[in-house]
């Protein structure tokens, strides 16, 4: 796991129209049954009800040298290639400011390393989950988390557990691959 980069506001507003990054096996399918819950929840909740997702994606993409973005593909598939992108984008409503964003990711095994630009983090004690407690940007309405893979990650099921302000959970679940 290497840093975490922010994503363009009107890129991750483009990309976060639901495109289903979910896919149908068991597993998943609850996943994206339970995040279909929350975005429902929110869309008809009150407003002034606080800090509420209303859809939110995941896949991978590719960064320009000033971590522009520059392409994004919604997918459950992350190539195990040093350097691949990949994150979540989610739509809120709230358009600006700050959110406290806390993530929680656990991967089939212990990585090498967990490498957050510095950002506190706690892990379990087998280190095959990691836990971070963020303020992050909201941009246009969309708030975003990105990693990196790095040497030593595991190839295998990740699964990332999102907590935005008070919300409740959006999961993404998601497999590393070795693409060759």
């Amino acid at each position: 796991m290497k840093h975490l980069h922010p994503l363009l506001a009107f890129f991750a507003a483009a990309v976060c129209l639901h495109a289903e990054a979910q896919t149908t096996s068991p597993p998943r399918e609850s996943i994206s049954v339970a995040n279909a819950a929350v975005f429902k929840a929110c869309a008809t909740a009150p407003t002034g009800q606080g800090v509420c997702p209303l859809d939110a994606v995941f896949g991978i993409f590719k960064l320009a040298p000033n971590d522009n973005v520059l392409d994004f593909k919604v997918t459950n598939t992350v190539p195990l290639v040093v350097n691949q992108n990949y994150g979540w984008v989610a739509r809120i409503n709230q358009q600006s400011g700050k959110v406290r964003v806390l993530e929680r990711m656990t991967l089939p095994q212990a990585p090498k390393t967990w490498g957050t630009s510095g950002h506190a983090f706690g892990t379990s004690a087998d280190r095959k989950t990691m836990s971070m407690d963020l303020m992050l940007n909201v941009y246009n309405g969309t708030v975003s988390k990105s990693w990196d893979v790095v040497h030593g990650d595991p190839a295998g099921r990740y699964h990332i557990t999102v907590f935005i302000d008070n919300s409740a959970p959006l999961q993404f679940e998601f497999d590393v691959v070795d693409p060759r």
